[in-house]
């Protein structure tokens, strides 16, 4: 899959496990994970559902952050892939945590 192949490509780059995250602890993650991207690339998920902090993604080894661990974390990667939520999601991030973050839509 295309969409794939360039996500890995663009994290295998310069960064480093500890300030990469993919964004959603629910059905879009999950199909990212299946279809072939690499669950390892990722420090961990983030999601604002309280009820799902320190919860581990199903199917997955990942644990659910709150997006607020961005704002310690120098220049953090965020794959978002969460459809019609991106931009609400974005701008959240980006006005109240950390400004730096760098998206991979």
């Amino acid at each position: 899959m295309q969409v794939q192949e360039t996500l890995r490509e663009i994290l295998d780059l310069d960064y480093s496990k500890k300030n990469t995250f993919i964004f959603g602890a629910h059905i879009f993650t999950q199909y990212l994970i299946k279809f072939g991207l690499d669950e390892k690339l990722f420090s961990n998920i983030l999601d604002n559902d309280s009820r799902k902090i320190e919860e581990r993604l199903y199917g997955t080894d990942l644990i659910v952050k709150s997006p607020k661990i961005l704002k310690d974390i120098e220049n953090p990667i965020l794959v978002l892939k969460a459809a019609q939520y991106n931009e609400e999601i974005m701008k959240d991030i980006l006005e109240n945590i950390n400004p730096n973050t760098k998206f991979i839509l």
